[in-house]
């Protein structure tokens, strides 16, 4: 278990991130969601003891390894940095025998050998760093991160660097690695789907605080502040005239928002009549733009399987259920 608290950093006078908590339990994959430059990778690197300057501390099990008080404790972490961090001069078995300098000759060469056959890059050993694919050099970094067996796996932006089909495999087999060793696993990402696909609970950084910290679930559903629900998901922000005409009142610090989703369409008259602005053809499904009728300053969007119900005069068709009121910030 990996236990963060009020973790706060600052680089010269700037700060980065302020007091900061949140736990992971064994065989638990956390994700740290946030737009790039929020402080998601210093989060990581000061678990792992690469940042030493931090106030807070930083508990790993029932030990304490703030990097201030014990910096050379083992921290039982494996790291995967974004760009791998390989070594371009040593082949693949050489690179992940790297990490393994403490071992004997033959403790070594056998854990090696262990690896290179679990990770399904055995037939790859001689090979220079260069000649792998992005996919085959992301299993070399992996299994050096796993060469001495850590509790702890940190991830920065793993899957960046894999194209959409790749990305999607490896994520399905890194998350049952995780699961099967029984690893507390953090992970850091700007893709919200990437997040929601592959994490048992995920954190929420923007403006150096952790906004909300929940299971995946919940977060998406039940989210508590606007900046969050605009960030998972893509949502309508309703107008006052929307409001009024179903009855939901906001003061100057909310908004009503509601999932796209959630935001359907009628050919049953109400007094939502809306126009057309645009459809647009996505392959399995239309982008729809509508506004109220002769009003087009709040657009709402819409995602249909087919335009048919266009042929007749629209309207608006949610649930009063279905809109929540955020806060803005």
């Amino acid at each position: 278990m990996v236990n963060v608290n009020n973790l706060s950093i600052k680089f010269n006078e700037t700060q980065i991130l302020e007091d900061i908590s949140f736990s992971v339990k064994n065989g638990e994959i956390v994700t740290l969601l946030g737009q790039s430059g929020c402080g998601k990778t210093s989060i990581l690197r000061t678990i792992a003891g690469l940042q030493r300057e931090h106030e807070g501390n930083i508990c790993i099990g029932d030990v304490c390894v703030s990097s201030k008080d014990v910096y050379k404790q083992d921290r039982e972490v494996g790291y995967i940095f974004q760009d791998y961090a390989l070594f371009p001069h040593l082949d693949v078995e050489e690179n992940i025998s790297f990490a393994l300098d403490k071992l004997s000759s033959k403790d070594r060469n056998k854990r090696v050998n262990e690896l290179l056959e679990q990770f399904d890059i055995t037939i790859h050993r001689k090979k220079q760093i260069h000649q792998l694919s992005g996919g085959q050099q992301q299993r070399v970094a992996i299994a050096r991160a796993m060469a001495n067996k850590p509790k702890i796996l940190l991830l920065d932006e793993p899957f960046a660097n894999l194209d959409s089909q790749l990305r999607y495999k490896t994520k399905m087999w890194l998350k049952n690695l995780i699961k099967k060793y029984d690893l507390s696993a953090i992970l850091v990402t700007h893709d919200k789907k990437e997040a929601l696909s592959i994490s048992d609970k995920i954190g929420i950084i923007h403006n150096k605080k952790l906004l909300q910290f929940d299971t995946t679930k919940e977060i998406y559903n039940n989210p508590k502040k606007f900046y969050i629900a605009n960030f998972l998901s893509d949502i309508n922000i309703l107008d006052v005239e929307v409001l009024k005409k179903i009855n939901i009142n906001t003061n100057k610090d909310e908004v009503a928002t509601i999932k796209v989703e959630l935001t359907k369409l009628t050919n049953k008259e109400n007094s939502l009549k809306l126009q057309l602005i645009d459809s647009s053809f996505c392959g399995d499904y239309y982008e729809v733009l509508v506004s109220l009728e002769n009003n087009n300053k709040n657009m709402i969007h819409l995602n249909l399987l087919d335009l048919s119900i266009l042929e007749k005069e629209i309207y608006l068709d949610i649930e009063a259920r279905n809109i929540k009121v955020l806060k803005k910030s």
